[in-house]
């Protein structure tokens, strides 16, 4: 007996960052930060990273909105558009742009339908010029295109993207704790979305 409780305590001090069964989270998810951090928290931060030519992302821009319904303002929801190989950041500069004028929800959905309904390469400067002539804002797109500190925001997504290894897309990031990927199961959206809403709610159950 004497035995087993040692090895025990060896296997306790040996994984400092082992969780408890009555601390630990349910759901599926990569632990990335302190989980002590998420004991009493008040509200979700979700930063996701997402790029417009992910189908993954284009669904999730549609099963979110049940997160949104459901947690309402304890769910405090920040996007991060990234790009990869050949694609241009115009899209995710047009993203920073619409944001600044409210228009960032809009905008993103008329990117996301040019793409996926009418098989549009929205990653070409002439089609963000064409969006923001329906939307009557080119001289604010013409404007932001040049801005300094538009590129700044592209290139800030970029590095944050890069810190939390965000290698899909959509890649959610919990209170900067936990990490949620559609490969977490296995490329199902609303399954992914279903897993969130449970890891939200055992977040909150002391609220």
């Amino acid at each position: 007996m004497k035995q087993a409780a040692a090895i025990l305590l060896a296997i306790f001090f040996l994984l400092p960052g082992m969780v408890s069964a009555d601390e630990k989270i349910r759901g599926k998810y990569e632990v990335i930060g302190d989980v002590s951090k998420l004991k009493g928290a008040k509200t979700i931060k979700m930063l996701e990273f997402f790029n417009y030519s992910c189908g993954h992302c284009y669904k999730f821009l549609e099963t979110s909105k049940k997160l949104h319904s459901k947690f309402k303002d304890k769910l405090h929801h920040k996007k991060y558009p990234i790009y990869w190989g050949n694609q241009t950041a115009y899209p995710a500069m047009a993203f920073y742009i619409a944001d600044d004028l409210g228009l960032e929800e809009e905008f993103t959905q008329e990117l996301f339908d040019t793409n996926f309904k009418l098989s549009i390469n929205i990653f070409q400067p002439k089609v963000i010029r064409y969006l923001a002539k329906e939307f009557k804002i080119e001289k604010e797109m013409h404007e932001g295109m040049q801005s300094a500190g538009i590129k700044a925001k592209t290139d800030e997504s970029l590095a944050l993207a890069k810190k939390f290894n965000a290698n899909e897309t959509p890649t959610i990031i919990i209170n900067d704790v936990l990490k949620v990927a559609p490969s977490i199961t296995k490329g199902n959206v609303d399954d992914m979305t279903a897993n969130l809403e449970v890891i939200f709610e055992d977040i909150l159950k002391n609220q």
